[in-house]
């Protein structure tokens, strides 16, 4: 509907109306709430790639401290199956440190792969 008139009308003719046995809730959405960040987030953002199964957002963590402050971590996982999908993110604090891990772990062996790691790009959530 364009318009909160619009809306009104069709509340007004078709909440508590039944359609097939079930009777109709029509009415007005609450705002949505905002999301949370999975985790944290800075303009300092690396992706990294070809990681092993077993790698965990712990074991992703400790493997970057080493090069900087890290602000935030994840590894991804498949919602249905729960497996990783072989991918992460790590922030860092500042873009020096950022860019020493890019070059000190691009190729690196975590849990006996070697990574990818480049610079995120994309949305930020």
């Amino acid at each position: 509907m364009s318009t909160v008139e619009d809306c009104n009308a069709v509340i007004e003719n078709l909440d508590g109306r039944e359609y097939l046995g079930r009777i109709l809730r029509v009415n007005f959405s609450d705002k949505p709430k905002p999301k949370l960040p999975l985790y944290a987030e800075t303009d300092f953002k690396l992706f990294v790639g070809n990681l092993s199964w077993s790698v965990t957002t712990e074991s992703l963590t400790q493997a970057f401290q080493e090069y900087g402050n890290v602000v935030g971590a994840r590894v991804l996982y498949d919602g249905e199956s729960g497996r990783s999908r072989g991918y992460g993110f790590v922030c860092y604090s500042t873009k020096a440190e950022m860019e020493t891990a890019l070059e000190s772990l691009n190729g690196v062996e975590l849990e006996g792969r070697a990574m990818r790691v480049s610079l995120a790009q994309g949305r930020r959530s």
